[in-house]
């Protein structure tokens, strides 16, 4: 069942905080946000998909400030420990996105686990609030996000197969797209 819609300071828009000041932080490095922009090499329909990706978690946050945490603990507690999960994720990705000189794929860190580690933190956090506040819109938000993302991750793939060569070729043996996948 959804909470009712309420506007105000102890609602799950909060948790989205450290997400948007972690990407700000990290696109304050030179080149860094031009990079994670960059869409040099897509067709009509990948640009379509990223850009839609790109802008999925804003509608996500909007309504994350009209929406209260539950009161069912089990949810609360749960998602909490999810959320801290996604975020260490999350930040340790932010750490090798800065780090990583520009003319380099990404492979250390949490790349070492995963092709697409910030894709995998921002859905684990964006899931773990929606289990937080039990809101079923936040949740096909989410959905919808997800789907977006896996699509744009696909177009990302092909660039960085052209760009990269044999060395994304390998690292794509190696590594999986998500985690286990």
């Amino acid at each position: 069942m959804t909470p009712p819609f309420i506007l105000g300071l102890p609602n799950v828009w909060i948790l989205c905080v450290p997400v948007v000041l972690g990407m700000a932080v990290c696109g304050l490095k030179k080149g860094v946000a031009k990079r994670m922009s960059d869409m040099t090499g897509y067709n009509a329909r990948e640009r379509f998909y990223t850009i839609g990706a790109s802008v999925a978690p804003y509608p996500f946050m909007v309504v994350a400030v009209w929406t209260p945490f539950t009161s069912i603990k089990p949810a609360l507690y749960g998602g909490m420990a999810l959320y801290l999960i996604g975020l260490g994720f999350f930040v340790a990705t932010l750490y090798i996105l800065a780090a990583t000189p520009l003319d380099q794929p990404f492979s250390a860190g949490p790349y070492k686990v995963s092709r697409n580690p910030l894709y995998v933190a921002a859905t684990i956090l964006f899931f773990s609030i929606c289990v937080v506040s039990l809101n079923v819109i936040l949740f096909a938000i989410t959905v919808i996000l997800v789907v977006l993302q896996h699509l744009m991750i696909l177009a990302e793939e092909r660039v960085c197969r052209l760009r990269y060569g044999r060395t994304y070729e390998e690292y794509m043996k190696k590594v999986p797209r998500y985690l286990l996948v």
